[in-house]
């Protein structure tokens, strides 16, 4: 795993450079052809937002966007921090992602310092080792782009560079979980913002596609209209950028033509990382 060139590739999804001031840049790799991919969307703007916190030990807490317009895959966005709040263990910041001068998404960013008080968490859940599962062939589906598609002339990376095996076992009967083991096949480093960036990142692959699965998942969908609206993560310990996560995810309700998933996501030994929610768009086209 430690192949140094990939690592700066897989950081450079992440990462943003700054323009001037508190303005930032960056560009996204597509989710679906021509769409920028909203989980690395969020990704960057919580890299820009950390950029401008003070100088203390905060680290993310969480971060909530709303995507108005989708983002342009390929493209520079610009990424405008707003110090909303400074206080003595919290920072707020407002990020307007935007292109050619409108808004497509914002982003709210809480950074905080780590305090003392009690412990609990939901247990997790049950589920075979991803040394007992199949890694999926594919991260993007055949019904997105078949298997002859030029991909690297769509923009999309040439390695996906995430180990991904989801757990048939652990659906439920309605087939509203998809639980879900990944990691990252490069060295990143072992810091709160990497392991919160690859979190915001990671989610977005599998969380929009649990409120597919009561439908027949995406092959059964693929003439309805998708996409976020909504993405938010609460942090809650560091990830281990280098180890494996349990993604477990739900759909509680799609109604109206909209659906929800949300979901934990845990360490190998059972921590809670953090909880994710999504509201996406579900309808018929």
């Amino acid at each position: 795993m430690s192949d140094p060139s990939a690592t700066r590739e897989f950081l450079a999804r992440l990462a943003v450079g700054r323009r001037d001031g508190d303005v930032f840049t960056g560009t996204c790799h597509p989710a679906w052809p021509g769409r920028a991919f909203g989980g690395q969307v969020l990704a960057k703007a919580l890299c820009a937002a950390a950029a401008t916190a003070p100088e203390s030990a905060m680290q993310p807490v969480s971060v909530h966007a709303y995507f108005h317009a989708p983002v342009a895959a390929g493209r520079e966005a610009l990424y405008a921090v707003e110090r909303v709040k400074d206080g003595r263990t919290f920072a707020t910041r407002r990020v307007s992602v935007m292109q050619d001068d409108r808004l497509l998404v914002t982003v709210m960013v809480l950074l905080g310092e780590a305090g003392q008080g009690p412990d609990h968490q939901m247990p997790v859940p049950m589920v075979p080792s991803p040394d007992a599962l199949t890694a999926e062939e594919r991260l993007i589906p055949e019904v997105v782009l078949p298997r002859d598609a030029d991909f690297e002339g769509l923009g999309y990376p040439a390695d996906g560079r995430v180990d991904l095996r989801v757990i048939d076992e652990g659906r439920s009967a309605a087939g509203t979980r998809r639980p879900t083991w990944m990691r990252v096949t490069v060295e990143l480093p072992e810091d709160p913002l990497t392991g919160a960036a690859l979190l915001c990142y990671l989610s977005d692959i599998t969380l929009g596609t649990t409120a597919l699965e009561p439908h027949g998942g995406r092959e059964a969908t693929i003439d309805m209209q998708l996409g976020a609206v909504e993405l938010s993560l609460w942090f809650i310990n560091a990830a281990p950028t280098r180890e494996w996560m349990l993604f477990d995810f739900a759909s509680p309700a799609a109604t109206r033509g909209r659906a929800l998933a949300h979901g934990v996501i845990y360490d190998a030994d059972g921590d809670a990382l953090a909880v994710a929610v999504q509201n996406a768009l579900m309808r018929h086209a």
